[in-house]
């Protein structure tokens, strides 16, 4: 929202404050103003002059030669704008000074004469495009010499504000310097709108039908006939300019001027071109379309609202008028629109359409229902007197759902309660009034009725709490010590699961990395997989920024991958990071279950300690990882199985398997998708889900051992068919009450080994607790072990 100060002057007396007070009065009631400029910065030497001859140019017949007196000298001016006559005054611009069209003075020499300064017109001053006007200013007023920003209006401060989107009173000039009259204890002036009205009668001129009350709770509109479109006052150019419109003609540039003003939107239709002499708010029709004011043919959905004549639509309900309807130069008669549309239809049909303006911004956040009415008045009084003609007598109000305020109650106690801090009642009352809240006192507490105004941010007490908090200023709270029991912390119940991960893989030397839960839907299909997976259907959002954070991610390894390229293109090629986040799966049911993943990537060499310096990464690395993880948090082992996932490398992938459950996978990145993301190495990845991890574990505590224990190798040679997990699997059920630990220690397969097969060795512990072993114990439940293995699988004991 951007204003100025001598416009909120007209509305509350701050002209004795400076610009930056009142920008930190209103910043810390709560309405941020984020910049504060002065619109006559660099204008310094923008001056009056007054032309004391004018002659010919000898080379150019549409150039004049002016003599121009500033003062203190005559300077020399060469300009093309007509009218040009002794004893007028006009605005010069004097070499150095940067227009705000971007242009920059200089002396020049116009085929052969020299020319010392500009002549302004709107155009130097960026209220206009180029050929529209062609005449420079000639002010009545000013004496040669002295500063002109004044007399162009722009002797003015520009404030830029942020309301919140719960604020839309605050989108306007009026709600800003409401604000600021409580803030200073000063009357609020609101535009008072009066003007004659002329003969005709508003019931014979216009027929008003609302056929979706709905969507459109109030429409208003008064007749103006007799007009003359023209260009508008230079004030009202300045202001528009200043507040980020463009100027167009008087008619337009009034409804926007009050838009500004009074924060609500209005329309002004060509009268002449409403068939049927007739307005009819209703939802669109399937198919139909409207050409808008910008040019553009808009498709139209069922449940858009539009405002139509007999015939046709004529514009989009509180976004943008129809440019079969749109106030042209030779206009006559115009029909002021004032309504109030249903935020929410507004807001979907703006998205819908990617059709943002001005109006729609108010809209869609909700505008004061009864206020429409001033808007309108003060609408037709100013296109009065910038435009001529005769207002019909009366407004047309067709008011199918009326306003009906709530009121709340606010208990003094309370208030104190909650802000630590006795307000005296005088004071909430004076605030709350000012606030436009017509509060009245009862036995300790305030009842209060909600204006239309503030019907969308506040249905609570609380809500009035904080509004007495803000005016009375939170600074001016007093801090104190809370008294009685602290509130306990309460923790998400996987909280402390994350963070016990991420202090693991932090301390085993990867890196954390958090990316977005939204992503592209390209990355989601590089993975290739299959269309009864659940995760090649991803949840869409309905209104995304983008379309690379369109859908909720269902895995972090695209993610993990982005991380992966990012740090390729910058040489960054040797990485082990990790990522806990949550992916978002969507059942047949078409239900959204939220799950908690951890990912890890790795590629390129290790550089972790001296004796690891250029060893890769590789599946291994990975595994290890993975089984450190999954031992701190259950105590138990993992098991791999063959994983068919399309994004793995055929032969080095692997399905994580816990007990009987699948957890997640492990292995090499195919190659094709490393290089679809231009990374250089062998990339290895690993995800499992972390909520199979949660249980609750029992902990138990050995006491260290207090005698040796004797190490004991064992070699099979096993079918290849048969994997190590599962002669592992049968030595812990075959495991005697001295055997502490099984280890494989080596893998080989080739000759001597016959094809097809393979040697597994194994390190096997011995340890009593209570006493030091014999060999002759230890061979015995040795050679035991190796019986009854060979009894149970197809292998053969290496003796």
């Amino acid at each position: 929202m951007l204003l100025t100060l001598n416009w909120l002057d007209e509305f509350v007396d701050c002209k004795d404050l400076s610009p930056q007070e009142i920008a930190n009065r209103l910043t810390m009631s709560g309405l941020e103003v984020e910049r504060v400029h002065f619109l006559g910065e660099g204008l310094e030497n923008v001056i009056i002059g007054e032309i004391v001859g004018v002659k010919e140019h000898p080379k150019e017949t549409r150039w004049k030669i002016c003599q121009v007196y500033i003062g203190k000298e005559r300077i020399q001016v060469v300009s093309g704008a007509p009218y040009l006559e002794t004893g007028k005054r006009v605005v010069v611009a004097l070499p150095g000074v940067q227009l705000p069209n971007g242009e920059k003075v200089e002396r020049v020499s116009l085929k052969g004469v020299d020319s010392y300064a500009n002549l302004v017109s709107e155009i130097e001053l960026g209220l206009c495009e180029e050929g529209e006007v062609e005449t420079v200013l000639f002010p009545e007023t000013g004496n040669p010499g002295t500063p002109a920003t004044a007399l162009i209006h722009m002797d003015d401060h520009l404030l830029e504000t942020s309301p919140t989107p719960n604020r839309p009173d605050c989108m306007g000039i009026l709600g800003i310097a409401r604000e600021l009259s409580v803030l200073l204890d000063r009357p609020l002036k609101p535009p008072q709108a009066s003007f004659p009205e002329g003969p005709s009668l508003i019931e014979d001129t216009i027929e008003i039908e609302i056929q979706d009350p709905d969507l459109c709770h109030r429409y208003c509109a008064r007749f103006v006939e007799g007009i003359e479109v023209g260009p508008s006052p230079l004030y009202m150019k300045v202001r528009l300019k200043a507040a980020g419109m463009r100027p167009i003609s008087n008619v337009v540039d009034v409804t926007n001027y009050v838009l500004v003003e009074l924060g609500h939107p209005l329309h002004a239709f060509d009268y002449d071109s409403l068939r049927g002499h007739k307005v009819v708010v209703r939802r669109a029709k399937a198919g139909e379309t409207l050409v808008t004011l910008d040019g553009n043919a808009r498709d139209l959905e069922e449940e858009m609202l539009l405002i139509a004549d007999a015939e046709r639509g004529i514009a989009l309900a509180g976004i943008m008028g129809g440019a079969n309807s749109e106030v042209r130069s030779r206009s006559q008669k115009v029909l002021l629109e004032s309504a109030f549309f249903e935020p929410t239809s507004i807001r979907k049909t703006a998205k819908r359409l990617g059709l943002s303006t001005e109006a729609s911004k108010r809209f869609e956040r909700g505008t004061d229902i009864k206020g429409l009415k001033l808007a309108l008045e003060r609408t037709t009084q100013l296109i009065l007197e910038v435009a001529g003609g005769r207002a019909a007598r009366g407004v047309k109000d067709v008011y199918p759902t009326p306003y009906t305020p709530k009121e709340i109650s606010l208990s003094h106690s309370n208030l104190s309660s909650i802000l630590g801090a006795e307000i005296p009642p005088k004071k909430v009352i004076t605030i709350l009034n000012g606030l436009g809240f017509s509060p009245k006192e009862k036995n300790g507490s305030v009842d209060v009725t909600v204006p239309p105004h503030r019907a969308f941010d506040v249905s609570r007490e609380i809500d009035l709490v904080e509004e007495v908090a803000r005016i009375h200023g939170y600074h001016n709270l007093p801090s104190t010590m809370p008294s009685g029991p602290l509130p306990r912390n309460i923790v998400e119940n996987q909280a402390t699961l994350v963070k016990e991960v991420q202090d693991l893989l932090a301390g085993m030397g990867l890196m954390e990395v958090i990316n977005y839960s939204l992503t592209d839907p390209k990355r989601l299909r590089h993975l290739d997989l299959s269309s009864e997976d659940p995760r090649s259907t991803p949840v869409r959002l309905l209104n995304p920024l983008s379309e690379d954070m369109s859908v909720m991610r269902t895995s972090l390894l695209p993610g993990l991958l982005a991380t992966a390229e990012g740090n390729e293109k910058v040489q960054i090629k040797d990485l082990a990071v990790f990522e806990v986040g949550r992916v978002f799966i969507q059942t047949p049911e078409e239900h959204i279950e939220e799950r908690l993943h951890l990912g890890i990537l790795a590629m390129g060499t290790k550089d972790t300690s001296w004796d690891e310096k250029g060893k890769p990464y590789d599946f291994f690395y990975i595994k290890s990882v993975l089984e450190q993880v999954i031992d701190k948090l259950t105590g138990e082992e993992i098991a791999l199985e063959e994983a068919p996932e399309p994004f793995l490398h055929p032969g080095r992938a692997a399905r994580v398997m816990l007990g009987s459950s699948e957890i997640g996978y492990l292995g090499e990145i195919h190659p094709h998708l490393t290089r679809s993301h231009r990374i250089s190495h062998r990339c290895y990845a690993a995800e499992i889900s972390l909520e199979a991890l949660s249980k609750e574990k029992e902990i138990v505590f050995t006491p260290l051992p207090k005698f040796p224990g004797i190490i004991r190798d064992l070699s099979v040679i096993a079918p290849q068919s048969i994997p190590h997990k599962k002669i592992s699997t049968a030595l812990q059920d075959l495991r005697t009450r001295n055997l502490k630990e099984i280890r494989l220690i080596d893998l080989y397969a080739g000759p001597p080994i016959d094809p097809g097969h393979k040697s597994l060795t194994y390190s096997l512990l011995y340890r009593a607790q209570d006493r030091t072993l014999t060999d002759e114990e230890i061979e015995q439940e040795h050679n035991h072990l190796l019986e009854e293995l060979e009894k149970r699988l197809p292998v053969k004991i290496r003796r």
